[in-house]
């Protein structure tokens, strides 16, 4: 039988933070979900964690696979999901006990379904929404969304059938700015789009995450990808007639 919601959740080496993930999905007020598990060559305890949830929960499927990084592991789940609605989580994130209840009941069959979100980090600030916001322009799920810089992939359900029949996928080559990418190519192809309000999910810092390694390498790697990603989101403003909220984007930030 198939679930509403198929979550997928890459984890590399998420021993630490990985049980209070899992646990946030068991308690939750809507038990209709999937979670689509990807050990992605983790060499800690990983392996053994979400075999154990495994074990005691069905909804809990593990793919164990050869290290090939966190967009080959979120497009391995986008072809195993057969939900109705796809959860792009983070194996080092909860949310919130209604999350999933709430999405739904806000839902209205739109392909996007969008959330507010709180974070632990310097990194980003908080997003909060108190109204439902049913958006059908592209400026308008912009300017709402703040996606052209708060482009986080797990803000968000997307219909299973959209993603798949636009063949979106994650970009292998990137280990960061994946996300932003791929969030708003599927907004320029997406219909109806919803912001839910009063729900959120919890972004934590995750000092060992793949995209905090302290060696130079990886952060002149990083360096050069987000620029990238920069002028990516630059580019889709002014190619789609929305450059006014590239261009005034922390000013838009006062609104919120």
């Amino acid at each position: 039988m198939k679930p509403k919601i198929s979550v997928v959740i890459p984890v590399y080496n998420g021993a630490k933070y990985l049980p209070r993930c899992l646990d946030s999905l068991l308690n939750q007020t809507f038990s209709d979900w999937s979670a689509i598990c990807i050990d992605d060559g983790s060499r800690d305890e990983t392996a053994a964690i979400l075999d154990n949830y495994a074990k005691k929960d069905k909804r809990f499927v593990v793919i164990h696979k050869k290290n090939a990084g966190v967009s080959a592991a979120r497009n391995d789940g986008i072809k195993k999901a057969n939900g109705k609605y796809i959860h792009f989580m983070d194996a080092d994130d909860i949310i919130d006990a209604d999350y999933y209840e709430k999405m739904l009941k806000f839902a209205d069959d739109a392909d996007i379904v969008c959330s507010g979100f709180v974070s632990d980090t310097k990194y980003s600030s908080n997003l909060i929404y108190r109204n439902k916001h049913m958006l059908k322009t592209l400026f308008g799920k912009l300017f709402w969304s703040q996606a052209l810089i708060k482009s986080f992939v797990w803000r968000y359900l997307f219909k299973t059938d959209f993603i798949k029949n636009n063949k979106l996928i994650f970009d292998t080559s990137l280990i960061s700015q994946e996300d932003a990418i791929f969030v708003l190519q599927a907004f320029a192809l997406s219909g109806d789009f919803v912001i839910v309000p009063d729900v959120n999910y919890n972004y934590l810092f995750n000092e060992n995450s793949a995209l905090n390694k302290k060696t130079k390498q990886h952060h002149d790697k990083l360096k050069k990808q987000y620029k990238k990603g920069k002028e990516f989101r630059k580019d889709y403003a002014v190619h789609n007639h929305v450059a006014v909220l590239w261009y005034f984007r922390k000013l838009i930030k006062i609104f919120f």
